[in-house]
């Protein structure tokens, strides 16, 4: 039997992290990296499915699928490509990693030693590749396994990805063989935990004030609506926050901030705010006292370069009814009533259902038509909104992809407590159908039981039309339904200032970008279920779906 290195030490590796929790590998097909491969699939099969490979031609969006899978697990997945041009189509996915604080682990395979610098073929220099973004180890070429030192090496990149929630990458060289038959059969490893993190250090105590304000971004979590309740704060909270509910949120926080920014003093942010102008400004204010609750990602939201950054927040006297009453309420009611008139203009009146009881034929026909007319009125982008926050529960997912549909949700949507993910790192339309993937895949292991719904513009989902591809025989957890709101281009570009500026068939060929793909068939293409959408009757029968990978075509006007 021939002896590969390569491939000892990539069993051995892989059972390292399989120790630590690593329980998902997504793999792209390439040579050099095939002892790394098949190792994993032995691993799948001597842990009974445990561990989870996934297959992915493109390495782009087998980074972002990693990046799903981190992000609804908390534990990194594990990347593994071949050498040459293939680590480079990673660099959106560990970007969005780094600044979103999301766990990855990225293996390269590499030439040996003394084939690089020497003009080989498909060898580049591959380590440091990801610069400031991604954490770097290094294995030369192991010629032989060294148990110990194979220990400490997954050790040490668990603790960098897993214990400070980063991208890493760890580029190994192989030489050939680079694959042999499998040795040994496997052992399962007894379990590895990782260290709980400290208390934190930098904790302010705080008490309650009339003009404080807690502002949930991105990546915030419940944690800031409880501190709302602590403090005694009114809690602007992003849709994608994970914090928009509770007695102290206020809604149309947009509005609300122009009329009261004036009598706030005192500023606690949690999470990283993108969504709208107004909170930014409130952020960029010196004149008010400014904490920010750090988190794992790579920057702290503290445009006036004022702020005290802290790792927590301590409220040793909870707010008094009477003080929450006083500087919350206004706040709350505002919010509440101005979200209720909005409302009023997206969703309209159900029909009067007394009319359906009545015994003349006319008031019921009047009651039907009333019924239809609800029914065949067409889909706008706020009532899309409010449709999918609204048929969204906690045992589903909901990810709303970059650009304008998340700024509607933002904008519509009410209080609940539901998971809502979002690439907010950097704000990308990069992988997003690869992303909801991950995510949908780990919450059905879980024994989550909903479904993962996408809001996405068809510009997000033609930017990542590559990661509908499934995998052939291969049943995949989780229901992922795709919900496009299709205009034919890139719509927010008419909301920015340069719409006023250029001449619009300039902005409309190189910004908006339209378009004529038949969606239908690129649906149909790789296997998912298509349905068009133009009512919110043919919406609401698309939303209770039981489709396993739905694409929902939804036509919008540009304006």
């Amino acid at each position: 039997m021939t002896h590969s290195p390569a491939t000892e030490w990539s069993r051995a590796f892989l059972g390292e992290l399989f120790s630590w929790g690593v329980r998902d590998v997504v793999l792209s097909p390439g040579s050099r990296s095939q002892a790394l491969a098949l190792a994993a699939l032995e691993w799948e099969r001597a842990t009974e499915g445990e561990l989870r490979v996934h297959v992915v031609i493109d390495e782009r969006s087998a980074g972002f699928r990693a990046l799903g899978i981190g992000v609804e697990s908390g534990v990194p997945a594990l990347c593994v490509t071949t050498s040459g041009s293939a680590p480079g189509h990673y660099l959106p996915a560990i970007m969005e990693a780094r600044h979103s604080g999301i766990p990855l682990i990225l293996v390269s395979a590499d030439r040996p030693e003394e084939l690089r610098g020497v003009g080989a073929n498909q060898t580049t220099t591959q380590e440091g590749l990801f610069g400031v973004f991604a954490e770097t180890f290094s294995v030369s070429t192991p010629d032989k396994v060294d148990e110990k030192s194979v220990a400490g090496l997954a050790a040490d990149v668990m603790q960098a990805s897993h214990g400070n929630k980063h991208p890493v990458h760890l580029n190994v060289g192989f030489r050939e063989p680079l694959s042999s038959s499998g040795g040994e059969s496997l052992q399962i490893p007894e379990p590895k935990v990782m260290e709980e993190a400290s208390e934190p250090g930098n904790t302010v105590t705080l008490d309650p004030a009339a003009g404080t304000l807690v502002i949930a971004g991105h990546g915030s979590g419940p944690g800031a609506e409880a501190l709302a309740r602590d403090i005694g704060a009114p809690l602007i909270a992003e849709a994608v926050s994970g914090a928009r509910f509770g007695p102290h949120l206020v809604l149309d926080y947009r509005s609300v901030l122009r009329d009261h920014a004036s009598v706030i003093s005192r500023v606690i942010t949690w999470g990283r705010p993108t969504l709208s102008r107004e909170v930014w400004a409130v952020l960029s204010d010196a004149t008010f006292e400014h904490y920010v609750v750090t988190s794992s990602a790579a920057e702290v939201p503290n445009p006036s370069g004022k702020a005290v950054v802290v790792d927590g927040i301590a409220v040793p006297t909870l707010a008094t009814k009477e003080q929450t009453s006083e500087w919350v309420k206004p706040w709350v009611m505002a919010g509440r009533e101005r979200h209720a008139a909005l409302l009023s203009e997206i969703v309209p009146d159900a029909p009067e259902l007394s009319s359906l009881e009545a015994s003349d034929p006319a008031s019921r026909s009047e009651f039907a038509k009333e019924q239809m007319g609800v029914l065949r009125r067409p889909v706008t982008r706020e009532a899309l909104a409010v449709a999918l926050w609204e048929a969204t529960w906690p045992h589903d997912r909901l990810v709303l992809g970059a650009s304008r549909m998340v700024r509607v949700v933002d904008g519509v949507a009410g209080p609940k407590n539901i998971t809502v993910h979002s690439s907010r790192g950097l704000s990308g339309i990069d992988g997003t159908v690869s992303f909801a993937r991950g995510i949908a895949s780990v919450a059905a292991h879980k024994g989550v039981t909903g479904v993962t719904r996408v809001l996405l513009g068809d510009l997000t989902l033609l930017h990542d039309a590559g990661s509908l591809m499934r995998e052939r025989g291969v049943e995949e957890a989780g229901r992922v339904h795709l919900f496009v709101a299709n205009d034919g281009g890139g719509t927010i570009f008419d909301s920015l200032a340069v719409a006023s500026t250029a001449p619009a068939e300039d902005v409309s060929r190189v910004l908006y970008t339209p378009h004529e793909v038949n969606l239908e068939s690129l649906a149909t293409a790789y296997g998912w279920t298509y349905r068009a959408v133009s009512t919110m009757g043919e919406l609401t029968e698309a939303l209770s779906s039981s489709d396993s990978h739905l694409v929902v075509d939804i036509a919008l006007p540009r304006d």
